[in-house]
């Protein structure tokens, strides 16, 4: 089971070029929808209403929808750790009030921002909800306040208490699992990385060279040469212990390694393969290009294995773009959401 996620700026032309022209009516038929240019728009404005009319979701019906997720294991949690007008949505249109349905016999990338991991929910966690669902008919948040990279939005808990007294309270904040990843041609898989980056600068470069000086011509002439590429650099704060809880688990190494490994070829007799990278932050696509450096800073505290914890990893892109650009083009790009 797949679910595109989505924001309001999506259009009709936009969709089209995910999921393909041929699929187009069969997915907006799938979550009640007609066309219109601005299907965003209008796939959000439902969740909004709903959300305003105050409808209210049964534990009953809720225990429907997480069943129907079970083969997910991040569309579980999506599911479990819902709002009120989340829950509403899934009840009444089956899609989730940021992400559509996708039917059986379309298949998406998952570089375009795809749920649907295909991995089962653990019994254990299944078990505590519906539990919790039967007792409280609400789903504790807490059942998912364990390390594991492969939910997309898992939690991480930790004690309000320093000495991690029995019985302190905890809280939890959110590792934007899923949120943010690095694609490669070379292996077609996703690098994905448990914390946002620090911050990047982005904008384009116009190119221009002087004509040869003319008489009585007091400012010189330019002549466009060219536009771009856009290089930007992002930065990665983590620490080893962000997957498993336990530092020795090795995925903190191949998130380093597999960025490290962009910066080379693959060599096929004579032919020299070179990867093309995308990183996707909230299913958009921020830039694809080559990736021209990776360099990595270790901090203390030093861990069980002798190695320093925290990491901080910079790797720069050169924009290669997936599409010609020109000004028509570039003017009717899609916000940044």
């Amino acid at each position: 089971m797949q679910y595109l996620k989505i924001d309001k700026t999506l259009s009709l032309s936009k969709l089209a070029s995910i999921v393909g022209e041929r699929n187009v009516d069969t997915v907006l038929n799938a979550n009640s929808l007609d066309r219109s240019v601005d299907i965003g728009q209008d796939f959000i404005s439902r969740a909004v209403k709903l959300a305003e009319d105050e409808v209210v979701t049964t534990y009953q019906q809720k225990l429907n929808i997480i069943n129907q997720f079970v083969g997910d294991s991040d569309l579980f949690e999506k599911a479990a750790l819902s709002e009120e007008h989340a829950w509403a949505t899934l009840t009444y249109y089956n899609s989730f009030p940021d992400a559509m349905r996708v039917p059986e016999d379309v298949h998406l990338n998952p570089a375009e921002g795809v749920l649907g991991n295909g991995e089962p929910i653990p019994d254990r966690v299944y078990n505590a909800c519906v539990e919790s669902l039967k007792t409280t008919h609400s789903i504790d948040p807490s059942i998912f306040a364990i390390y594991n990279a492969s939910f997309s939005g898992g939690s991480y808990g930790i004690a309000a208490n320093p000495d991690h007294a029995i019985g302190t309270p905890f809280q939890y904040f959110k590792f934007p699992w899923g949120e943010v990843s690095l694609y490669s041609t070379l292996d077609d898989k996703m690098i994905y990385f448990p914390v946002y980056p620090k911050g990047f600068e982005d904008g384009y470069t116009a190119n221009y060279e002087d004509m040869p000086e003319m008489l009585y011509q007091y400012e010189p002439w330019k002549v466009y040469k060219s536009s771009g590429p856009r290089e930007m650099s992002f930065t990665f704060h983590f620490h080893r212990d962000m997957w498993t809880g336990d530092h020795r688990d090795g995925y903190a190494n191949n998130v380093i390694r597999r960025c490290e490994a962009n910066c080379f070829p693959e060599y096929d007799g004579s032919l020299v393969k070179v990867p093309l990278v995308t990183l996707y932050i909230h299913g958009q696509n921020l830039i694809t290009g080559v990736m021209t450096s990776c360099k990595k800073t270790w901090e203390r505290p030093i861990g069980l294995d002798g190695f320093p914890l925290v990491c901080e990893l910079t790797f720069s892109i050169t924009e290669v773009s997936p599409e010609p650009l020109n000004y028509t083009t570039v003017k009717n790009k899609g916000l940044i959401g």
